[in-house]
């Protein structure tokens, strides 16, 4: 299972961070906001309601008497206490008992309230939302009390609470959205190390031999340091165990190539000195089973070598080819082996015995399966050098030619012939880490395979 996948459905370092941070500011910011409306409407209220007072107060200063009927000289600034740039309405009664002095008849009358007390209310006035401030007085020479009532439109309490909304609340949520917007590249930059660490990993991971030196621990965050030192303790383990498990497979297939080699020849020997077809029939079979072994520890042993030589170096293909068609030859007598080879090729990178090895293989696996025919061809481009390897032999299936190269496939053409199936798992190996390309392809029209392998050429 992937890592990816394994995390499916879980949020992300970067996510997780990003929402504790985000979280509080966005609370603290809804925060502010409810107490700065409540403030607000809270400060406009009680101010707009003293100077709703004030004109109601300025209004009772001027109730008098004559003939036991209220009597009052409304001033021209007791109402123009309430205006305000808004233009509220305004409007007003006085009232003695039921009976209207001066002002609105349609004002609402809300319960009065005790002598020489103001009260406040809301109400609705000729289609405005209004707030009505009463108050309540006795006036010598008059039986009932005299209710005084002024009412103001609202419009100029909402600009009054708009405005301190912005002053109060606006400036600190500015602030926290800012600082919100901040967190994503503040989140970045602190995450960078991890992304670099991150990156470093996966080149390592994908590179043609995995790099298992260990990280510097000055590259990681201070709060990762534990966790790369344990990863450092773990890459130096599996360090040593790779060492180790390279050397046995070098060791082992040493120790067991020279008695294969003598159990190959002995038998053959004996196949010889034998007469009885039965005899010769059980010592051919354990001679080819012996040298079947014994070749799939030579290949072992190759890729045991590949594995532990390093990548870097320049190899002269033209040399190697001639070389390897001699041995070919030599291998497989029966086999027609020719080779183009233009002069002049410019090197290839990479290093020469992993390359001869890459080749190698090649050619004798065309000529083990080839139908007697094979042909080596190399083309020089401009900063690159092809190889062609093809035979004439049948070929393989579709279903075949993707999966030559897992190791100890051996596909329907190779039934019935030694082989142990490690030769292309070998090249695939050697081609990944040297940055070769190879494809293999069915030969068409005609029977066959073929092996296209692109290098880079060194610039001379």
């Amino acid at each position: 299972m992937s890592l990816g996948a394994s995390n499916r459905g879980r949020p992300s370092l970067a996510g997780r961070l990003l929402l504790a941070q985000v979280a509080p500011l966005a609370l603290l910011g809804a925060a502010l906001a409810i107490a700065g409306a409540l403030a607000a409407n809270a400060v406009v209220e009680k101010s707009s309601d003293r100077l709703l007072a004030g004109s109601v107060a300025s209004i009772v200063a001027q109730v008098g008497a004559a003939d036991g009927q209220a009597k009052v000289a409304l001033p021209p600034w007791a109402l123009g206490l309430l205006d305000t740039p808004e233009r509220d309405a305004v409007f007003y009664a006085v009232r003695q008992g039921p009976q209207l002095v001066t002002g609105y008849k349609d004002l609402p009358r809300p319960a009065p309230p005790a002598p020489n007390e103001t009260n406040f209310s809301y109400g609705r006035m000729r289609g405005y939302e209004v707030r009505i401030a009463q108050s309540t007085v006795m006036v010598p020479g008059v039986r009932e009390p005299v209710v005084v009532a002024v009412a103001q439109s609202l419009d100029s309490r909402q600009a009054s609470v708009r405005e301190l909304l912005f002053n109060l609340i606006g400036l600190p949520v500015l602030l926290v959205l800012v600082a919100a917007v901040l967190v994503v590249p503040a989140l970045g930059w602190g995450l960078a190390p991890l992304r670099r660490l991150t990156a470093d990993l996966t080149a390592r991971a994908q590179a043609p031999r995995p790099d298992l030196t260990p990280i510097p621990p000055s590259d990681a965050p201070a709060e990762l340091r534990p966790a790369v030192d344990a990863f450092n303790h773990l890459m130096g383990s599996l360090e040593r165990f790779t060492r180790a498990l390279e050397r046995f497979s070098v060791d082992a297939s040493h120790q067991l190539r020279t008695p294969l080699s003598v159990i190959v020849a002995n038998l053959a020997l004996l196949e010889r000195s034998t007469t009885t077809p039965r005899d010769k029939a059980l010592l051919g079979d354990s001679r080819d089973a012996a040298a079947n072994l014994r070749q799939v520890l030579s290949q072992f042993l190759a890729l045991a070598r590949s594995e532990a030589a390093v990548a870097e170096g320049e190899a002269d293909l033209a040399a190697l080819l001639t070389t390897i068609q001699v041995e070919a030859v030599r291998a497989f007598p029966d086999v027609e082996v020719l080779a183009r080879l233009p002069s002049g090729l410019p090197l290839a990178l990479g290093n020469p015995v992993l390359i001869g090895e890459v080749l190698r293989n090649l050619v004798f696996n065309a000529c083990a399966y080839g139908g007697g025919k094979v042909r080596i061809a190399v083309l020089a481009k401009t900063d690159s050098l092809r190889v062609a390897i093809w035979d004439h032999g049948a070929g393989v299936s579709e279903t075949d030619l993707e999966q030559l190269f897992a190791p100890f496939h051996r596909g329907a053409a190779s039934s019935g012939s030694q082989g142990a199936g490690l030769g292309l798992a070998i090249v695939r190996s050697i081609t990944q880490r040297l940055g070769v390309g190879i494809v293999l392809r069915r030969r068409a029209p005609k029977p066959g395979l073929v092996a296209d392998l692109t290098f880079t050429a060194v610039a001379s």
